[in-house]
């Protein structure tokens, strides 16, 4: 979405001997906005640190080391510092993935922000909506959008995977949950593997680590759904017009399905039911770019199929569920 251009700055020449006029000296309207901009990405980031620290030490520590109440809390303040590692990591992966997309846009050129942090207060689990940033310009040609849209999961990959590895070599093996007691989360089959490979089929205990890897997996097959203009519909409208259209009505089809199969399925939760409706909404809709002819070249392309199989990857069919 494009914002209206910032008024220019005035700039008045004056002799070195006269006085500057009045409000000379003031920063002009653009540096004002810039400066009240960067106390909201600040804030957010702030309130974003709070809220995943509040969740961490909620929901993400092992070991009987969680928080289970306000009162708790209240109690004992100190404990919240046990949801700094899951908030930290947390935010790193975030970061890594809006910065990917803002460096892609530095690097054309392309006017965008820095990201905007999003804070979820408890109950909501993760501790965060997620990050955005905001791309203020039109980008010129298929290249560039698809290297604006894949270097943000690239980057936000590149650093949830060593958190994933860290987190399942560092849980500890628990005994089986029993049926109808407590919930689970379902795993990626990237994580399938490493757990399967390091612990075989012993029930593992999710710890802060494994619990930010997870969210970085989660966030990455989201932002990798081939429709509108998430990452992996904008990388499909830059390999294909045609193609982004048939992927975008084909995923929707797919989340109706998988919805449907959560909300029938006495051990699952509806977690895509939002998804489904940012994919309703979005559909195949998607801004035309100043050049449609050129072509990616074979390099793009090949990493249009890594795109495809890290979303394979990091896909959970069934994020939360009931053993």
């Amino acid at each position: 979405m494009d914002d209206p251009a910032l008024p220019p700055s005035s700039i008045q020449h004056t002799p070195q001997f006269a006085p500057p006029p009045d409000g000379a000296l003031s920063p002009p309207p653009a540096a004002r906005i810039a400066g009240r901009q960067l106390v909201l990405h600040v804030a957010l980031l702030a309130a974003t640190c709070v809220t995943a620290t509040l969740a961490g030490a909620l929901f993400w520590v092992g070991g009987g080391e969680a928080i289970n109440s306000w009162e708790e809390l209240a109690a004992h303040p100190t404990v919240l510092l046990s949801g700094w590692p899951y908030a930290v990591c947390l935010l790193l992966v975030l970061g890594s993935h809006e910065m990917g997309h803002y460096l892609a846009c530095r690097y054309y050129g392309i006017p965008a922000t820095l990201p905007f942090f999003l804070p979820a207060p408890p109950p909501f689990m993760l501790g965060t909506f997620g990050a955005v940033i905001r791309i203020r310009g039109v980008i010129p040609d298929r290249r560039a959008l698809f290297d604006i849209a894949a270097a943000g999961p690239l980057a936000g990959f590149a650093v949830a995977l060593p958190v994933l590895v860290a987190g399942v070599v560092t849980a500890r093996v628990i005994p089986a949950v029993p049926a109808g007691e407590g919930a689970e989360l379902g795993s990626p089959l990237l994580s399938v593997l490493l757990e399967h490979w390091l612990h075989g089929e012993r029930t593992i205990e999710v710890n802060a680590l494994l619990g930010a890897g997870w969210v970085g997996m989660l966030v990455t097959s989201l932002n990798l759904f081939p429709v509108g203009q998430l990452d992996g519909g904008h990388a499909a409208y830059a390999v294909s017009r045609k193609l982004h259209r048939v992927l975008s009505l084909g995923t929707i089809f797919g989340l109706l399905g998988l919805v449907s199969y959560q909300f029938h399925s006495p051990t699952a939760v509806p977690v895509y039911l939002a998804w489904l409706v940012v994919a309703l909404f979005m559909r195949d809709r998607h801004p035309r770019l100043r050049d449609e002819a050129s072509g990616l070249g074979r390099a793009r392309l090949l990493v249009a199929v890594i795109l495809a199989l890290l979303f394979v990857a990091t896909f959970i069919p069934v994020p939360i569920g009931y053993p």
